[in-house]
């Protein structure tokens, strides 16, 4: 998988593309237009990721797509809701494609190259880093808890949110523990790397596996040539 044109695909023209189509899924356009900006993207995921984990994602935004579509049409109309759950999709499609296939060095190396602050893009790239961090160290933790359990102990009904809250109370008190326990470590290394000092130790230049003309021919002037005839032609 890793061989897919998105894993050697220059982060920065990646990165545009991101945003233009996000500014597409917003642009005033058909539902059938929607449709056929969201196609290269759902095909490129498939092909990056194999069609079972790409689908996966969404389960995190069906509850908000389940909710646009039981109370959207009653304000908005069916195209409206139609639009809008297209547009969700499309946008955590596009956010999940660009940090699936770039790393988090060659992302800040990408924010640099922009003119964005040193700080503020080490401070990003942290931040995007222990959202996975965190999410492993809360399953681990839920898993250690649900052995504790015993067959005594009563099964929590599902539509007891009250009752499933406190529940993950202990879970989240092990990971803030554990989180704080992070700190040290997250301090080394940023001192190692020269923070907090006048001039910090900088990134290496953007790794190009690919000649980047080549990479303008073959995906970013067509795939721009489409989000724009989608978006200005639009009936």
């Amino acid at each position: 998988m890793k061989k897919s044109f998105l894993y050697q695909a220059d982060p920065r023209l990646k990165l545009i593309l991101m945003l233009l189509y996000t500014a597409a899924f917003f642009c005033p356009v058909s539902a059938l237009r929607y449709g056929l900006l969201l196609i290269p993207v759902v095909a490129s995921g498939f092909i990056t990721c194999g069609w079972k984990p790409f689908l996966s994602v969404f389960k995190l935004i069906l509850p908000i797509l389940i909710l646009t579509a039981a109370v959207t049409p009653f304000f908005s109309g069916l195209q409206e809701t139609v639009r809008i759950i297209l547009r969700f999709i499309g946008i955590t499609a596009l956010f999940f494609l660009y940090f699936k296939t770039t790393d988090s060095d060659e992302f800040i190396q990408t924010l640099r190259f922009f003119g964005m602050p040193y700080r503020i893009a080490l401070v990003i790239s942290i931040s995007i880093s222990y959202i996975p961090l965190l999410l492993d160290t809360y399953h681990d933790a839920e898993a250690a808890h649900k052995l504790r359990y015993t067959e005594s102990c009563p099964a929590l009904n599902r539509w007891n949110f009250i009752a499933r809250f406190r529940a993950m109370l202990p879970v989240l008190a092990s990971v803030l523990i554990q989180a704080v326990k992070n700190i040290p470590t997250l301090a080394m290394a940023l001192e190692i790397r020269g923070v907090g000092k006048a001039k910090p130790t900088v990134f290496r230049p953007i790794s190009l596996k690919k000649p980047l003309h080549i990479q303008l021919l073959l995906y970013f002037i067509p795939i721009t040539a489409i989000i724009l005839i989608l978006v200005i032609y639009a009936a």
